[in-house]
């Protein structure tokens, strides 16, 4: 089967013209000709969507050549190709799919060279086939270097700047795409590292149409959830990992473009419950892991996060629920609306900072070293690990045993601080046994599968409430650094302690 085999990454923070520039000053791609298309993808499927149900994209590719590139074609001489893929697979951000290419003469779909394809075997294909029409198309100036490296292999890096239309809708268009023409795919990796050096490589795993079909429903920007993970019972460590850290790294990576775009509070907090899964999944995992490799390089990424995290859930969720409560009546208490609307300034202003610095670690290249670096080491983990049948239920139940201690520390505390301490551990097991469960359910026996889905339960509620307390503390320790209000600051404090109360008895 012809294969496509490929790194995609995204450029967030970077014009079009400048990474043109990096890239043609960068020691690797310096020496090399450099080629220049113009390309027009006109996508196609049948009105009830038929082709994305079969997981597959079929696109009509005009390629014209701009003079003054080393172009293997005549300069305006405009070619057309036909090319089906089908689903995407593999470790990480890599993606291995199947791709069938056909010459055309004119800008004309071919259905009769679909038939040496997959779609071949689909019920009523002459009928399906017959049915399809434009949906949506890219436009976009690609640029292009053909490396071989010390091992033998080449790939083709191609820079494609330009944009997305569907449904009347355009968004732009900016990613870099490392394809593998002859080789090892390891090689992909070695030359994105190189890449890495002089431009921001966010790690991408959403090929041109999907993005299309979601920009034409209007979902292009929305946040990015865990997806469904499809392992076989019995699954063994390492086919989780490959399944469930990759889905956590390309969650991470997927909502971190949207929050590089939008100021969506959701996609801020879906990339990081995609970190806290890759955390947790990498401790469920540890004892047949080999070692991972080193997150400094994240550090400042991650402390942006949290600290947009924080301001979020304080101005849409923590002062909106408790302010009311504490102004009352406005006519009777105006300077309470006025302490409480300043408030809300202040922290409004200290957010937009906080995104700024946000999206300046999303430019900088070292946050896409460090992401680039969690890709390819997920890439090279091995095919198998051996492991008793019940490992994963075995792990996690531990985990639950861990949980219910600490929870029941909580409610029988020494002293304030000690409750306080006990319930943010308790927070983070049920994180961890959360997301473990979740990674693994699918692969377990049916009776482990229902106990550890009550775990699950069970976990994600206290996660829940005791996050509220945790919530409303944060929110009057930033009022506190804001120089909010002191009543303002002050009841907040006191709302906070009755919630941490009342979780710590609750956990007896």
């Amino acid at each position: 089967m012809p294969q496509e085999i490929e790194l995609k990454f995204a450029l967030p923070g970077t014009r079009a013209d400048d990474a043109v520039q990096r890239l043609r000053r960068h020691p690797l791609l310096r020496r090399r000709p450099m080629r220049q298309q113009r390309l027009l993808n006109r996508y196609y499927d049948t009105p009830d969507g038929w082709l994305r149900a079969q997981r597959c994209a079929l696109r009509l590719r005009g390629i014209e050549p701009l003079p003054g590139t080393a172009a293997p074609a005549a300069p305006g001489a405009r070619r057309w190709e036909q090319t089906l893929k089908t689903a995407g697979h593999g470790s990480g951000t890599l993606s291995v799919r199947g791709e069938w290419t056909t010459p055309l003469a004119r800008p004309m779909l071919q259905p009769a060279a679909l038939h040496a394809t997959p779609l071949a075997d689909a019920p009523d294909v002459a009928q399906r086939l017959a049915e399809l029409r434009p949906v949506h198309e890219t436009r976009c100036l690609r640029t292009t270097w053909t490396v071989r490296v010390d091992d033998g292999s080449t790939i083709e890096v191609a820079l494609d700047a330009g944009d997305i239309r569907a449904q009347g809708r355009r968004a732009p268009l900016l990613e870099l795409e490392l394809e593998l023409m002859a080789g090892d795919p390891a090689a992909l990796h070695a030359v994105a590292a190189e890449l890495a050096t002089c431009l921001p490589l966010l790690p991408a795993r959403t090929s041109k149409a999907e993005q299309a079909q979601r920009l034409g429903e209007g979902t292009l920007d929305q946040p990015v959830p865990a997806r469904p993970l499809d392992l076989p019972r019995h699954a063994d460590p390492m086919a989780v990992a490959r399944a469930a850290l990759g889905d956590a790294l390309g969650q991470l990576c997927d909502n971190l473009l949207v929050a590089a775009r939008h100021d969506a509070p959701e996609a801020v907090h879906q990339a990081r419950v995609g970190w806290r899964r890759w955390r947790s999944l990498l401790r469920l995992l540890r004892p047949w892991l080999p070692t991972p490799p080193d997150h400094e390089g994240l550090r400042p990424l991650l402390a942006c996060l949290g600290q947009v995290r924080d301001l979020d859930v304080a101005l849409t969720e923590t002062l909106p629920r408790w302010g009311p409560l504490f102004v009352e009546d406005e006519a009777a208490h105006p300077q309470r609306l006025r302490a409480w609307q300043q408030a809300d300034r202040r922290l409004s202003a200290s957010a937009r900072r906080a995104r700024q610095a946000l999206r300046a670690q999303l430019a900088s290249p070292t946050t896409g070293q460090a992401l680039l670096a969690c890709a390819t080491w997920l890439q090279q983990l091995p095919a198998q690990a051996e492991a008793h049948a019940d490992w994963a239920a075995e792990r996690l139940r531990r985990w639950h045993a861990r949980l219910l201690r600490t929870l029941t520390a909580s409610a029988h505390p020494a002293d304030a601080p000690t409750t306080a301490d006990a319930l943010h551990t308790a927070r983070l097991l049920a994180k961890r046994l959360r997301y473990g469960a979740e990674a693994v359910t699918p692969a377990l026996p049916a009776k482990a599968a229902r106990r550890v889905q009550r775990w699950q339960r069970d976990a994600r509620a206290w996660q829940s409430r005791i996050g509220r307390w945790r919530d409303t503390q944060r929110a009057a320790e930033l009022l506190a650094e804001h120089h909010a209000d002191a009543a303002l600051t002050g009841f907040l404090r006191g709302v906070a302690l009755a919630e941490r109360r009342a979780e710590a008895h609750s956990g007896g």
